[in-house]
């Protein structure tokens, strides 16, 4: 299953649960998108052909975010791109979420390991702004 979290028509994240199979290749970013992520499926005995990828030059306009849950679990609240509450989700060990719009806030329910993937340079100092007040919200926790 792939849920998206959106908000006026907007999308925010995309999570694939971890049930979610992939028949064939299949992207979860458009092509427009700050970074791609995907499925790609292979036969017996394919080969890619030998290669390498060109260095391009590229501008990031925005850090996009991918986490996969190796182990845990955790609620994360998402915010529109003024900082005010959508909603929030729960994710769980094997579940992916690609972030690439908003603010977010993640609670970690138990001792959790997750691969991030972040586009473009991340500088711990400029990367971030921090969104005041979010802490003490009812949240709407959405179940699939």
């Amino acid at each position: 299953m792939i849920k998206l979290i959106q908000d006026n028509n907007t999308t925010y994240a995309k999570i694939i649960r971890a049930n979610y199979s992939a028949q064939d290749t299949e992207f979860f970013t458009n092509e427009t998108d700050e970074i791609q992520f995907g499925v790609i499926s292979y036969p017996k005995n394919h080969k890619t052909g030998a290669h390498y990828h060109n260095h391009l030059e590229k501008e990031t306009t925005q850090i996009d975010e991918i986490l996969i849950f190796q182990k845990g679990s955790a609620r994360i609240d998402f915010y529109n791109d003024k900082g005010e509450y959508i909603k929030s989700c729960e994710l769980f060990q094997g579940d992916t979420i690609i972030i690439n719009k908003g603010g977010h806030n993640i609670l970690f329910y138990e001792d959790t390991k997750v691969i991030a993937i972040k586009s473009g340079v991340y500088e711990k100092e400029y990367s971030k702004t921090r969104i005041i007040g979010a802490n003490n919200l009812e949240l709407i926790i959405e179940n699939d």
